[in-house]
């Protein structure tokens, strides 16, 4: 019964690469070299919220889910492991002060999951769109 979250690893980062590619291809281009803090760390939250969604339900720990969320946002953000390790290190704070980007990332990533339609993952993924227009035109 051990082995079993191990064996989860695979699809879940799978999952969150395929669903987090698509919601940045919503967004606009060069999101990923934003300067502005408030993108920043709202396409962070973002990413880190689906991360985790995904993982929890997968019953995956929070251990495995942080190496996970560490390469998946490494990856889809183009940044160094060092900048995510930074990014990683505030985000649980974030979540206990219900960053609102972590939890539309959770609930996006399982609407993405179980969308019967290409549709409604499309909707799905433009939450982070819709984060970012909120954060423009504040």
């Amino acid at each position: 019964m051990n082995d079993i979250p191990d064996k989860n690893l695979e699809p879940v980062t799978k999952l969150a690469l395929q669903f987090l590619a698509e919601a940045i291809g919503q967004c606009p281009a060069g999101l990923e070299r934003s300067a502005n803090q408030d993108v920043v760390f709202a396409v962070v939250g973002f990413q880190y919220g689906a991360i985790q969604s995904a993982a929890y339900i997968a019953g995956l720990g929070a251990d495995a889910w942080n190496g996970i969320a560490g390469e998946v946002i490494g990856r889809i953000s183009g940044m160094e492991q060092e900048m995510v390790a930074q990014f990683l290190s505030v985000m649980p704070m974030l979540a206990r002060k219900e960053y609102p980007p972590i939890s539309i990332g959770g609930r996006a990533i399982i609407r993405f999951y179980n969308a019967a339609t290409e549709e409604e993952k499309l909707d799905a993924a433009v939450s982070l769109r819709e984060i970012l227009l909120q954060i423009d035109e504040a």
